[in-house]
């Protein structure tokens, strides 16, 4: 298989090689993220999942180089994180940091990903404020996001060659 779910809980995903830290039922490899390197080959992996894990992990710029190594230059990272606005980033004790936009245009990001989409989400009661938010996106970082607080962030990440 050529994609790779990290972090799935009990969110697995047909097709993907399914990863988690819990060695639950009907997982495919029982692996704590903290602990690099991961177990794969290099450049072994052409899609990979991560839905809201990268915030519990303590160092999620080594993480984003790892996923570099396992993955294809070209390979596609789906990443979903809590807004830095959201009472979800903090509302969960595990919870190590929240996300804004600039996290993955950062120059030591953007020397391994281009971001092919990023999309700021809003709890479905928001009609007006997601549709300002992702056409002016660091404005409303800077200066609405704790006026209209937003709940996530919708990454596609590409890697690099």
């Amino acid at each position: 298989m050529v994609k790779i779910n990290l972090g799935c809980g009990k969110r697995l995903v047909k097709g993907f090689i399914n990863v988690d830290f819990e060695d639950t039922k009907d997982i495919d490899v029982n692996w704590n993220l903290e602990k690099i390197p991961y177990p794969f080959k290099d450049k072994q992996f052409k899609v990979v999942l991560m839905y809201n894990i990268l915030e519990h992990l303590s160092d999620p710029y080594a993480v984003m180089k790892e996923i570099y190594r396992i993955t294809k230059p070209g390979a596609k990272i789906h990443l979903y994180v809590p807004h830095f606005s959201s009472d979800k980033a903090w509302g969960d004790i595990q919870h190590k940091k929240g996300y804004s936009s600039e996290a993955f245009t950062a120059p030591d990001m953007s020397k391994m990903y281009s971001v092919k989409k990023l999309k700021i989400g809003f709890s479905r009661y928001r009609i007006i404020t997601p549709i300002f938010a992702n056409l002016f996106v660091r404005a409303y970082e800077k200066l609405f996001a704790y006026i209209f607080p937003a709940s996530h962030l919708d990454v596609l990440l590409i890697r690099k060659g």
